[in-house]
């Protein structure tokens, strides 16, 4: 890589973080859960940066935005694309959701990448991680005798850190990632996207999930596939509406954002 497109591509890193609102420290955050979130995404994005694809970025977050705002949550959504090749997606307390290039590659629409947005915004909106990182900074709190105060006045970002680490690497309860495809189906469905997008997403996973090596974090953390499927097919998913508008500008535009950047 020359010296002018390494730095075209650190100056694009930079400016799709500030974009989203990635860049600043939990001392920044307005209450307790965005600050447990900010720390969440600064020890994701530790791992995995940014994809430098503004246009990318930009796609990801007006099709987020737009099922994000059929929720009744308060939050200052922010939605991102991580550059590698693992398959995963995450939520992040406060309103954060991101999504893997990998993945990325592996859906065909924007239905299905509509589908696994709508998953993560249902973590959100439910809190599930926020809440699971409370019990765990409670218990060990309490355990020192101490009290539990996220987020305020600068709160230890080195703690934070360190819980939301334990808890991506372990995972929710199933029944959490069960109540998030759920959520996220009615979310989606009435976003004006085809539900059974989110069957498609998951068949697809079922068919990468023995043994992919991208696929590791995600099978550990999540239940399989297969029981995902079972689980909504048993909750009615094939009675949700299918949207009667066509699906030919919204593909055309996921191969325009996404397609064209990231399938060479």
């Amino acid at each position: 890589m020359t010296t002018c497109n390494r730095t075209y591509r650190m100056r694009a890193l930079a400016a799709a973080a500030i974009a989203l609102g990635l860049a600043l420290s939990p001392a920044h955050a307005n209450n307790d859960e965005e600050a447990v979130g900010r720390a969440s995404v600064a020890r994701i994005m530790g791992a995995a940066p940014l994809h430098a694809s503004q246009e990318l970025q930009r796609y990801v977050n007006l099709v987020g935005g737009l099922i994000a705002s059929k929720t009744d949550a308060k939050q200052n959504w922010r939605f991102g694309v991580l550059d590698t090749e693992s398959v995963n997606a995450f939520a992040a307390p406060g309103g954060f959701v991101l999504i893997t290039s990998g993945l990325l590659k592996q859906i065909g629409s924007e239905d299905e990448l509509a589908a696994v947005l709508a998953h993560e915004i249902a973590h959100v909106t439910r809190q599930h991680h926020y809440q699971a990182i409370v019990r765990q900074r409670n218990a060990e709190a309490a355990m020192k005798g101490l009290q539990a105060d996220l987020g305020k006045d600068g709160a230890d970002f080195a703690a934070l850190s360190k819980a939301s680490a334990v808890l991506y690497a372990r995972g929710l309860d199933k029944s959490t990632e069960y109540e998030a495809d759920l959520i996220g189906v009615q979310l989606m469905t009435i976003a004006g996207y085809d539900p059974s997008a989110h069957l498609a997403v998951l068949e697809k996973l079922d068919g990468m999930s023995h043994g992919d090596p991208r696929m590791a974090l995600l099978t550990s953390t999540h239940p399989s596939a297969k029981e995902r499927i079972d689980y909504l097919v048993r909750a009615g998913i094939e009675r949700l509406p299918i949207p009667t508008a066509s699906a030919q500008a919204r593909t055309a535009r996921f191969n325009r954002s996404v397609r064209a950047v990231l399938v060479k």
